[in-house]
């Protein structure tokens, strides 16, 4: 069976084998083709008592022309050859070998339950050596349209770079590939280096429905998200062949776009970003959004460190535009406002990600300004997006706020898993799964919140004391994947400790 999306010269090709045992008493199989589907039935006279025991097995490949049903059919007829038992044994080394990396929660039954679930989804939306990115409801549905938004590079990636590197790998790899759609899409909008679609077919391009166009030509935060992701996987790598040959052309590429993208004002000597989509989608048209301004320093100051590191001229616009870049500080308080000029009334989980994930240097008393008004609004707004809620326990544990993280605990998965088998919903109403956008970020909050490591310029670090919620025991992170060496890091009552193995880990 073979369907071609429209617009596409892409074939999906399935094939199926439905095998039982011979001598089903009146057996019929008839099969069914309508459109691009087709089924198969089997009808007999079941005897009570008896237990009768099918097989399916389905294959399925892409490409184009004839070639990936011929792909399929080959698949299923090597299959059934193998025979479902040596299937199945195959399946489960495969497992046993990703869960050798694992989150182990002492004390907390739920939670750990709950991030088995989440990590064991994730890992079930990608694959090492595809260059494919994660769409927000991974594989599990046509949510989103199966595009790629930021939430594969920010909220995603994240949780597997240091988990499962190799499937990390494949998320960076995807923007790497999908660069010359990037450079083609600047181009077309009038600006220099690469603008990274906002949602993004297999192939890079821009696909944002119409309905949202504005987010295609405005919500550019997505750049330096992409920027970020390639950094990290490079300062968690510490694969230099790599950053040379895959990150930093794209790095470089976002950093020309930002520079085009800025506009300088010669009356306050400073860069500004106009007319943007904020991460709060609903903010449409704003200038100097805090997120936006403040991901595009950081992504400016990335290309400049990167060129340094592989030993090639930084353009020097990079460090102009990122020393003066507005970012919109509220004068009387000395925080972040939403974007210049915001109303109190935009104030919620946007600033938060300005100390966590983009670590924007500032004080304790701007943190906590920033989380007190992001709960007040998740108080009010209850059934959000798991999102910004997921995020919150960082900033909180950096603050050493233990009741805080605490009562963030609940609210971040909670109302959101859907059982039985705790999948996660967009939002705690919607039932829209299995949303791995959530999971990603949830994991992040295990991982890098109560753990307190960060990951810099040098590498992964224990940045600030770890905070575990009252209910855990013992955290513990095995198997980490850093510099190419396997990690265990422990944290409980006495603090944490950073354990290396003697054997190194895969690169």
């Amino acid at each position: 069976m073979t369907s071609t999306p429209a617009g596409r010269d892409m074939v999906l090709a399935q094939a199926a084998s439905v095998e039982w045992l011979r001598g089903l008493p009146r057996a019929s199989t008839p099969v069914r083709a309508v459109g691009d589907s087709a089924t198969v039935e089997i009808a007999f006279d079941a005897a009570a008592g008896h237990t009768y025991e099918f097989t399916n097995l389905v294959a399925f490949a892409s490409g184009t022309g004839a070639s990936p049903l011929r792909a399929a059919r080959q698949t299923v007829r090597r299959a059934r050859t193998r025979g479902y038992d040596s299937l199945a044994a195959d399946n489960a080394r495969a497992w046993a070998r990703r869960w050798e990396t694992d989150i182990s929660i002492d004390g907390d039954p739920e939670l750990q339950r709950a991030v088995r679930s989440m990590l064991f989804y994730l890992l079930c939306s990608a694959d090492s050596g595809t260059g494919m990115g994660i769409p927000p409801m991974g594989l599990s549905s046509g949510g989103y349209y199966g595009h790629v938004f930021w939430d594969s590079d920010t909220w995603m990636f994240p949780s597997l770079l240091l988990t499962h590197p190799d499937i990390a790998g494949s998320l960076v790899g995807f923007r790497a590939r999908t660069l010359p759609a990037a450079r083609a899409n600047a181009r077309a909008n009038g600006f220099r280096g690469a603008m990274y679609p906002w949602e993004a077919d297999e192939l890079g391009n821009e696909t944002t429905p119409h309905f949202a166009v504005q987010n295609a030509r405005s919500e550019i935060h997505v750049n330096g998200d992409v920027a970020l992701a390639q950094w990290q996987y490079y300062v968690a790598s510490g694969d230099s062949s790599w950053l040379a040959r895959r990150g930093f052309p794209v790095i470089r590429a976002v950093a020309d776009f930002w520079t085009s993208r800025a506009a300088f004002d010669s009356a306050s000597a400073r860069y500004h970003i106009r007319n943007v989509v904020s991460v709060a989608e609903g903010l449409v048209g704003v200038s100097d959004d805090a997120y936006t301004n403040a991901v595009a320093r950081r992504s400016l100051q990335i290309a400049t460190t990167a060129s340094r590191r592989l030993g090639l001229p930084a353009d020097r616009r990079w460090s102009e535009v990122a020393a003066k870049l507005h970012m919109p500080i509220d004068s009387a308080s000395g925080f972040f406002r939403t974007y210049e000029g915001a109303p109190d009334s935009t104030l919620g989980w946007i600033t938060p990600l300005l100390a966590y994930p983009l670590g924007v240097p500032m004080s304790d008393a701007a943190k906590r300004s920033h989380l007190t008004q992001a709960v007040s609004r998740l108080e009010e707004e209850a059934s959000g997006a798991m999102m910004g809620i997921t995020l919150l326990s960082v900033g909180a544990a950096e603050l050493r706020d233990r009741r805080l993280v605490d009562s963030l605990l609940p609210f971040s998965y909670r109302g959101h898993l859907k059982g039985p088998f705790l999948m996660a919903s967009e939002t705690p109403t919607n039932n829209a799964v299995n949303f791995v956008t959530g999971a990603g970020g949830f994991l992040q909050q295990v991982i890098y919140g109560y753990t307190g490591l960060r990951l810099t310029d040098s590498g992964l670090k224990p940045a600030f004391p770890p905070v575990l919620p009252s209910s855990i025991r013992r955290l513990t992170l095995r198997n980490l994947h850093v510099g190419g060496k396997l990690w265990d890091v422990v944290v409980d009552s006495t603090g944490r400790q950073i354990v290396r193995h003697e054997s190194p880990g895969p690169r």
